[in-house]
């Protein structure tokens, strides 16, 4: 998992955060790179977190679903909540907060631009600012209820990655996909436990490979470092054409 972290100087207004509704949807753009052969695409990839595209090979749906060149192996991600605000901090002080999270499965971002609209809302008056551009790196208007200059400045982004104990420790108990480093093999089961060097005990574990199921392995000790990467089943099905 990744999170991505805004770092900026906020004069004036407060509550930063992207123009994204279903109706109007932000459309988040990044530079990927593929986890497997380190092969980093040339050309920012854009999506937004409401649509829902289905990952080849049956195994569910993803806000973005890439294909890597190089290796020939599918990888996605989702976008896990809605948008968190950006709050002004103390005169003359910044600090990284997050904006959203982001589950990878195979892939990892490299890059963050600040393509589309931004809104925020002056932190004396409330006044609402919409169709805000952040690409130039600093923004300025005029709030007149305030009668003050207004302004966002030194602006950074940082894609950091999640520390993955605390959310698999959250799904014990829960299903989960299993994806090793290597055969498109995958297993589907209950998450038994994960010990402090990350090896993962399923149960009811079934097996596929290239999507397709192999059969039911029981009880499954999975060491850390076989795994490409791990996910939540929610809403995937069995079916004969494997995970869907």
């Amino acid at each position: 998992m990744l999170s991505l972290i805004l770092t900026a100087e906020l004069s004036g207004v407060t509550e930063l955060r992207p123009q994204d509704t279903e109706e109007s949807p932000y459309y988040y753009t990044f530079k990927v790179q593929c986890t497997s052969c380190r092969e980093v695409h040339p050309n920012w990839v854009s999506f937004n977190r409401f649509e829902q595209h289905e990952i080849p090979g049956s195994r569910g749906e993803a806000n973005f679903v890439w294909k890597c060149k190089l290796c020939q192996r599918t990888h996605s991600a989702s976008i896990l909540a809605a948008p968190k605000a950006y709050e002004a901090e103390a005169e003359g002080k910044k600090k990284g907060q997050k904006i959203i999270d982001i589950e990878c499965r195979g892939l990892e971002f490299t890059e963050f631009k600040a393509d589309g609209e931004w809104e925020a809302k002056g932190i004396e008056s409330s006044t609402p600012f919409t169709g805000i551009e952040l690409l130039e790196g600093e923004w300025y208007d005029y709030d007149e209820k305030a009668g003050d200059e207004v302004a966002i400045k030194e602006i950074s982004w940082e894609l950091q990655p999640v520390n993955p104990r605390p959310y698999l420790q959250a799904r014990v108990g829960t299903d989960v996909i299993v994806r090793l480093k290597w055969g498109q093999t995958e297993y589907k089961g209950r998450l038994e436990s994960i010990d402090s060097y990350m090896n993962v005990l399923l149960r009811d574990t079934e097996e596929f490979i290239d999507g397709k199921p192999t059969g039911t392995l029981g009880l499954v000790l999975i060491r850390c470092n076989n795994i490409l990467w791990m996910g939540s089943a929610e809403n995937v099905e069995m079916t004969d054409l494997g995970l869907r």
